[in-house]
């Protein structure tokens, strides 16, 4: 995933991780750059500090889009991972996007999102509440053609493996959002039911599945 996003995004100067959280993935991008960006910043309405700067990474406390239509210097390429689907007006992202596109005669934008079926092993429950809060690729892809942008989509897996326990107590430790609709008590239901329905497997092996989808100028 990480020399996938690397490589996409290796010819852009100046980069910005939108929606970056910590800017764990960010560092790691960087590293497996043959040549790192003159300027990258981690944009987050949630971060702990704002406008610091920490191993050659700007961390800015700020909503994507207000980061976007307030931007004051030429940032020619964007990385939006796993952070669509939290944005409601995604119509108004696609518009900034393409009005920066055309100030700095060009850029690119990645997004990395996972399909409504990932194909993850868990329980009925969580697939179905996955699936109502994900991206409807198709409308955002019918937004931004409208906002005047080219859209590309390739689908990757990534193989992983766990035990049984492994792939257990990592749901247990609610490693995405959509965990927290899930009480205590309704999660070790569901944890309980994907280990009865892999009883006879010690070892899980499964896709981690994402959308990588490129977007340009028209």
């Amino acid at each position: 995933m990480v020399d996938l996003c690397a490589s996409h995004l290796q010819s852009c100067f100046s980069i910005a991780d939108l929606g970056g959280g910590t800017g764990y993935f960010t560092q790691l991008m960087l590293q497996h750059m043959q040549q790192p960006p003159d300027y990258v910043s981690c944009v987050d309405p949630y971060l702990a500090k704002d406008d610091e700067l920490e191993s050659g990474i700007h961390f800015l406390k700020i909503d994507a889009i207000e980061y976007l239509e307030q931007l004051d210097r030429k940032v020619d390429g964007f990385l939006l991972k796993e952070m669509l689907h939290h944005i409601p007006d995604q119509y108004r992202l696609f518009q900034n996007l393409a009005e920066i596109f055309k100030r700095n005669n060009g850029g690119r934008a990645l997004i990395v999102t996972r399909p409504d079926n990932p194909h993850l092993i868990w329980f009925p429950r969580i697939a179905q509440v996955f699936k109502e809060s994900c991206v409807d690729i198709e409308h955002a892809r019918q937004l931004a053609e409208k906002a005047g942008l080219r859209w590309s989509q390739t689908l990757h897996d990534f193989p992983l493996q766990f035990t049984v326990d492994e792939w257990s107590e990592l749901l247990r430790s609610r490693f995405w959002s959509i965990f927290k609709e899930f009480s205590d008590e309704e999660l070790e239901e569901g944890i309980e039911y994907m280990r009865k329905q892999n009883a006879d497997e010690s070892v899980l092996h499964f896709p981690d599945r994402y959308w990588l989808i490129d977007i340009t100028l028209k």
